[in-house]
């Protein structure tokens, strides 16, 4: 088993970051396991013309068609070939960020409009084969995220991302109520997900999928 963790958020001490790292050391006990820290690696997450030297449209710029054609001659940029490289390795992709604006921060939505790019995540080929799995820490109520019926917050993330790239979507880990929780509550919220992650991602037989 090969695990893949993203995480986006930029400090270091924080619960989020214990998330990965506890993502990190659970999985090793299956296997390999690679980090991409956004932030410490300074990510770049805006997609520029600059990242595109051998256009295929002189005129425009049109990042898709770019994309597509970059894939095509195998061109891509140093930065992106690595992270699609780790990609392809991996059969296990866990993202871990803060949920800010009921959403992903920029560093890894541009994450994933850099490398989930067309024709390497979406397209003519996908990723298909993999599981992957949302943890995200929360200042809202837990309750928010109890819907199945397309209103959980994360649903956008999990089906217009994940599922639509060819992964198998495993249920999101959320860290609500952040800011209320005391040590123990957070030393539990700790070995529930560790519990999360030996039934959701670490079993080879995954249970639960979204829809």
């Amino acid at each position: 088993m090969k695990t893949l963790v993203v995480l986006a958020h930029p400090e270091r001490q924080s619960f989020c970051a214990e998330l990965a790292r506890r993502a990190i050391a659970r999985m090793q006990r299956e296997g390999d396991v690679q980090l991409l820290d956004l932030y410490a690696e300074d990510f770049d997450p805006v997609i520029r013309p600059s990242h595109f030297p051998q256009r295929m449209l002189a005129a425009r710029f049109e990042p898709m068609v770019e994309q597509a054609h970059q894939a095509a001659i195998a061109d891509v940029t140093p930065d992106i070939a690595r992270h699609q490289a780790a990609l392809e390795w991996s059969d296990r992709l866990m993202l871990v960020f803060p949920l800010w604006w009921w959403s992903m921060p920029a560093i890894l939505k541009g994450w994933v409009d850099r490398v989930l790019s067309t024709d390497f995540a979406y397209g003519s080929r996908n990723l298909d084969g993999r599981i992957g799995m949302l943890c995200a820490t929360a200042e809202t109520k837990s309750e928010r995220f109890a819907p199945t019926d397309g209103n959980n917050p994360l649903h956008h993330i999990e089906r217009g991302i994940l599922k639509f790239c060819g992964f198998k979507v495993a249920p999101s880990f959320v860290a609500a109520e952040i800011y209320d929780l005391s040590d123990d509550d957070r030393r539990q919220r700790l070995s529930d997900f560790e519990t999360w992650i030996a039934l959701h991602l670490a079993s080879r037989a995954m249970t639960g999928t979204s829809s």
